[in-house]
């Protein structure tokens, strides 16, 4: 392995944000995806105070719990099974929360991905979403990951292509991006409503903030 005597400085510190977008880019999980998608669809960006919030507090999560496997050698969960009281309850809370929490999540980006993949492609959406979903199945129980890891790289690269051109194209203006980091300015528009959303902005914010910052939590308790 190849040890930095010094570390970058400069022009050279580009050589760390490369691989760093890379790294971050394979954290994008279900929440994001559509947790997220839908928020910002919804109420804009006047919810960019949730997304840091998010992010802020699962920052926290994961270091408090790698902080705690490299001091004691142990994960999370082995720290929840002490847990006074019954027998392992905590973690018998845990496996039941992220049992559903997986379901509804992989349900949810198998239905997303079905219904992108009917739009390039003449094929029902529900067709489609099947495929995808006994493709993941195929790979994980094989164990051959390099094809995954060529498709996901891919994704990758047209998912930020597609996040700056977006990003570039339905720019609201400066004033609109700095206010959403105030929170309360969240309204859920006339057409949102007329398509059955809940005229409570909270019933979209809460679910993306919780979302987010517990990504960290699969990660740490594994």
């Amino acid at each position: 392995m190849h040890r930095l005597k010094m570390p970058p400085t400069g022009l050279a510190i580009l050589l760390i944000v490369g691989p760093s977008l890379v790294w971050c880019s394979e954290f994008i999980g279900s929440g994001e995806v559509i947790l997220a998608t839908r928020t910002g669809a919804i109420l804009g960006s006047s919810v960019l105070w949730a997304v840091v919030s998010g992010v802020f507090l699962k920052f926290w999560i994961g270091m408090s719990g790698a902080r705690y496997t490299v001091a004691t050698g142990e994960g999370m969960i082995d720290m929840i099974s002490r847990v006074p009281g019954p027998r392992n309850w905590g973690v018998w809370i845990v496996m039941i929360a992220q049992f559903f929490g997986a379901v509804i999540a992989i349900g949810s980006l198998a239905n997303a991905v079905g219904v992108f993949l009917s739009n390039l492609l003449p094929v029902n959406a529900k067709i489609c979403g099947w495929g995808v979903a006994i493709f993941a199945l195929i790979v994980s129980w094989s164990g051959e990951f390099r094809i995954l890891k060529v498709i996901m790289s891919t994704l990758i690269f047209i998912v930020i292509v597609g996040i700056l051109y977006v990003s570039v194209y339905a720019f609201p203006g400066w004033t609109e991006v700095l206010g959403g980091f105030i929170p309360g300015g969240s309204v859920v528009p006339a057409w949102a409503l007329d398509k059955g959303v809940d005229p409570d902005p909270w019933k979209e914010i809460l679910p993306l903030i919780g979302w987010g910052a517990a990504g960290r939590v699969a990660t740490v308790t594994g």
